[in-house]
């Protein structure tokens, strides 16, 4: 009697060249298997899915400071340089922690709009430089805040060459400048201060940095560069880059070597000459507008803004009302980004305290820091990473999907998805081997957690198809 034979059935392995970065402008059909087109609050820069930035508590920033900056002074009696920590709590009123004294201080007895601030050495004094909208220059010599009427109303202020450069909404086609070596002199003439008019189609004046060598000028639609090195009449300018969309001055920060700001089109780097667009690929995610917060820090650009997520769910302040509700982080050394959802930023600032460096923020109405920590303060924020569909290079065959091996040091959701079923799996930490049984001619993968610190590998997946 002959023996039965029955068929062997070939399987075969799929091994995901690890977790990718996110696309959110290309149809899925066109991208890769690992590429992502939905990701949030994993760091996906090694290949593994890590933990990706999120805010804590620090000790040197109070939990009610909204804007935050060091001033740092030197002091006979100290003997040395001390910091002191300056800040702008909810109501808008000043403060002060000095390191020192080690006193906290209501600085003002009533508010202020949001402010900027800066160091600058002032007739042989260290004193903080501050602006805010529809106020004239304000001076902190850590003793008392001075007005200096003169002054223009102040937008935005950059400091070149000894001279302080500002715009001012109440006259938005000019720039004002102070006298040589003195800010607080801002008296018209060859000698001493005066402004810089720019009539064309760029439009108003909005943000004003030094760069390099130059002055640049942010404008409704372009960039204009002045060319100021010490006499006044040497003064110049010349318009750069243009656009038909408007610049959004919030998201201008200064990154090393070039320029990172957001557009209504997208994000632009600029170098001082040309403009070239980065991370197109995240079009559609980012919400082109000025309610945004941005700095540059330890090699990375950060842009606090709206994004949309396109989606029903409500992830950290997404379920009450927010300003931001995205983080992207972005490195110009290598173009790695990240992004971090659920976390309402309103405020950055690099700082350096008592030889401590981090970047300083108001998350959700409450100071901290940024840190790479996958957490806001103290509660873990999810994670997420899906796959586009793929058909594994066979769109006529089904895929009976059996098995899948995934290596984590965290627990973490595994789910299969197709046009007509979703199966999800939940796997513990370690080497773990997972029995599916999911058929289907094409298919999505997502992977979930919500551990605040993880590391988890790619998966293999073993499939046989007919």
């Amino acid at each position: 009697m002959a023996k039965l034979k029955i068929p062997s059935v070939a399987r075969y392995r799929k091994r995901v060249g690890g977790f990718g970065s996110l696309d959110v402008k290309h149809d899925g059909s066109v991208l890769q298997f690992n590429t992502a087109e939905s990701c949030y609050n994993f760091d996906f820069g090694s290949g593994a899915l890590g933990a990706g930035y999120g805010v804590s508590a620090n000790a040197a920033v109070h939990n009610e400071a909204q804007r935050y900056w060091i001033y740092r002074y030197y002091s006979e009696e100290a003997g040395g340089f001390v910091d002191q920590c300056f800040f702008q709590e909810s109501h808008g009123l000043l403060m002060c922690y000095d390191s020192y004294e080690k006193e906290l201080l209501y600085i003002s007895g009533f508010p202020y709009p949001p402010i900027q601030a800066m160091n600058y050495r002032l007739n042989s004094k260290d004193v903080l430089l501050i602006s805010c909208e529809g106020r004239k220059l304000i001076v902190w010599d850590g003793f008392v805040l001075k007005t200096h009427e003169s002054s223009p109303v102040i937008s935005s202020m950059a400091l070149h060459y000894e001279r302080l450069f500002v715009t001012s909404r109440e006259e938005p086609t000019k720039v004002f400048f102070s006298d040589d070596l003195d800010p607080t002199n801002w008296d018209i003439s060859i000698d001493g201060g005066g402004f810089i008019e720019l009539l064309d189609e760029r439009g108003e004046l909005n943000k004003i940095v030094s760069f390099g060598n130059y002055l640049y000028i942010f404008r409704d639609h372009g960039i204009s560069r002045v060319t100021a090195f010490g006499d006044q009449r040497e003064f110049s300018v010349a318009n750069l880059f243009m656009t038909a969309g408007r610049i959004f001055p919030s998201s201008i920060a200064v990154c090393g070597s070039c320029i990172i700001f957001l557009a209504s089109d997208g994000l632009y780097m600029f170098d001082g000459y040309d403009c070239t667009r980065v991370l197109q690929n995240l079009d559609g995610l980012i919400v082109p507008s000025d309610v945004c917060a941005s700095a540059y820090y330890n090699g990375r650009y950060y842009l606090a803004c709206r994004m949309d997520f396109d989606d029903d769910k409500q992830v950290g302040c997404e379920k009450g009302k927010y300003t931001a509700n995205g983080l992207l982080t972005y490195s110009t050394a290598n173009g790695e980004y990240t992004i971090t959802r659920g976390i309402d930023i309103t405020f950055m600032n690099g700082c350096t305290y008592l030889g401590e460096d981090f970047l300083m923020c108001c998350a959700g109405g409450e100071g901290g820091v940024i840190e790479k920590n996958g957490k806001l303060f103290d509660e873990s924020l999810p994670k997420f990473w899906k796959s586009p569909e793929t058909d594994f290079g066979a769109p006529d065959r089904t895929k009976a999907i059996r098995e899948l091996y995934i290596q984590g040091n965290a627990d973490c959701k595994i789910t299969l998805s197709s046009d007509k079923k979703t199966k999800t799996f939940k796997v513990k930490a370690g080497d773990r081997r997972v029995r599916v049984n999911f058929n289907a001619k094409r298919l999505s993968l997502a992977v979930e957690s919500d551990a605040a610190d993880c590391t988890i590998k790619a998966p293999t997946i073993v499939y046989s198809s007919y």
